[in-house]
């Protein structure tokens, strides 16, 4: 019975990866069969699919924009939310509290009730639809991104730091930029990594504030619904791969952090 029961919790168990990975596994299969045909058996192998992205045009410019709002995306949302995750931590009573939920709660919202919210209001105010509207767009999830991940170091770190650095007479800017700052870049650094692959990703609220130009999920949709070649396997591969790569990179610095903290509690 031990050996049934540790059978299925196996079988339990690694289902649920081959749920979440199998479908690229699919894919990048057939990013490298040589045929049009997206069927099995697999003609042959062949890597021209990956050839061929350099040579299409509206793939390029679809992965260029979407990769210039990724790091508008990355840079301000790193410093709005590395200031809102300073503020709140500085803050007193029940204001913490009220203060991140103020920030949270757009992250948790439906993306279709996001995206068309921002889509009515940016009609109202005369933004067209374009770069402006999506990178602000994007900003409301991954602003709430950078704060938590920030604010959870911040709360780690001994307080006696700051009021160290305060009491020799420095500032409060002064003593973010030499004391506080260096104890909390990789957190940061680890945020940024999150918010570019959720950025770069996003397809709903993008959806309702794009104009003529895509970026790559779009072009990909648009692609779906009329027959697609497959390079756009090969580019779901490259996509994938390099989002698996920045989140374990992400979460791997997001636990040395840690450990470094809770090493560094232990000195003192």
């Amino acid at each position: 019975m031990r050996r049934l029961k540790g059978f299925f919790s196996w079988t339990a168990f690694s289902g649920v990866y081959v749920f979440l990975y199998a479908p690229l596994l699919i894919i990048a299969i057939f990013s490298l069969n040589d045929s049009l045909v997206q069927s099995m058996p697999l003609s042959g192998f062949t890597t021209k699919w990956y050839a061929a992205i350099a040579q299409d045009g509206l793939l390029r410019n679809s992965i260029t924009y979407g990769l210039t709002i990724a790091l508008l995306v990355v840079f301000f949302s790193s410093i709005i939310g590395t200031y809102f995750a300073v503020a709140i931590n500085s803050a007193t009573g029940r204001a913490p509290q009220i203060l991140l939920a103020t920030v949270v709660i757009p992250a948790i919202v439906p993306g279709v009730v996001l995206g068309l919210s921002l889509a009515i209001t940016f009609r109202i105010i005369g933004f067209n639809p374009g770069l402006l509207n999506i990178v602000i767009g994007h900003l409301t999830f991954t602003v709430p991104v950078v704060t938590l991940v920030v604010l959870n170091r911040l709360r780690t770190l001994d307080p006696s730091f700051t009021q160290a650095s305060m009491d020799l007479g420095a500032n409060r800017w002064r003593t973010f930029w030499y004391v506080t700052f260096p104890l909390i870049r990789t957190a940061i650094l680890a945020a940024a990594l999150l918010t570019a692959t959720l950025s770069f990703d996003e397809v709903v609220v993008t959806f309702f504030l794009a104009g003529t130009d895509q970026t790559l999920p779009l072009y990909i949709w648009s692609q779906t619904r009329f027959g697609f070649t497959p390079s756009i396997n090969a580019i779901v591969t490259l996509i994938g791969l390099i989002s698996i790569v920045l989140i374990v990179f992400a979460t791997r610095t997001i636990e040395r952090n840690v450990q470094s903290n809770k090493s560094s509690d232990k000195k003192l």
